[in-house]
């Protein structure tokens, strides 16, 4: 995501959208199509990038993050998200432990590049992902890596948990590094069956005057990851989400 880019944006216009809300298009696709429809910001996924060339792959644990620090920052980018992968047996607090201290070491590289190091949260159902599974986790593991540590907020993954306006109201100026947007169904057991915006359970215009009167103020990331979304087509679904975002935070 673009640095700069951001300054003077209102919250309408600092509408990012994911790479994974558009998995059967390719990166040239994704940039000439988002272009085309006159979107600012697209949020890459390494996975993605990955189909061009060895050279590009990422490796795992600290030189996969380092790698992926260098190609962030010749890309301009804004924030880069790390997901602590399972836990593979070992007890909540030994993982907690071992994430928490290669944060701290990777964290001021990334802010030597310009980059904000944001732990992402993933729902519970997949703990082959992440063990870090709520903002609670995330804002612990980002306080101990000192000012600078903070996590992404995604209403998906997050947007069930309590208190959740009082938590966004307090770290949207410094611990949010950035927000991943979409709508939660009323019954789904699939952590891929997410909703449009408006179309779902969230109190989405509550959590967006919560972010931005927090002081939030980075890129709205759309990660609308659904069968519901392939079916309807990507230049309709863009569109709707471009409108009904304008609503919800105006």
């Amino acid at each position: 995501m673009a640095r700069r880019a951001l300054a003077g944006l209102k919250a309408h216009e600092r509408l990012s959208i994911g790479h994974y809300m558009l998995r059967r298009w390719s990166l040239e696709e994704d940039v000439r199509h988002l272009e085309r429809l006159g979107f600012r910001s697209i949020s890459l996924a390494s996975t993605k990038l990955g189909v061009y060339g060895v050279g590009r792959a990422i490796r795992q644990g600290v030189e996969q993050v380092r790698r992926a620090i260098e190609w962030v920052h010749r890309l301009d980018g804004d924030a880069l998200f790390v997901i602590s992968g399972g836990r593979d047996g070992a007890s909540w607090e030994a993982a907690a432990r071992a994430y928490r201290d290669a944060y701290a070491r990777l964290l001021p590289e990334a802010t030597a590049a310009g980059i904000r190091l944001a732990i992402e949260v993933i729902h519970p159902l997949r703990q082959d992902l992440s063990f870090i599974n709520t903002l609670a986790d995330a804002r612990e593991l980002a306080r101990a890596a000192g000012r600078r540590g903070g996590y992404v907020l995604d209403l998906f993954h997050s947007g069930w948990e309590r208190r959740l306006l009082a938590t966004i109201r307090r770290d949207a100026a410094r611990r949010i590094h950035a927000v991943q947007i979409s709508d939660v169904k009323r019954v789904t057991l699939r952590t891929m069956d997410r909703a449009l915006l408006g179309k779902g359970i969230l109190p989405l215009r509550a959590i967006f005057r919560a972010l931005e009167r927090g002081g939030y103020r980075g890129w709205y990331e759309a990660e609308i990851i659904s069968d519901d979304l392939e079916r309807m087509g990507y230049e309709r679904a863009l569109r709707q989400t471009r409108a009904a975002f304008a609503r919800l935070v105006s």
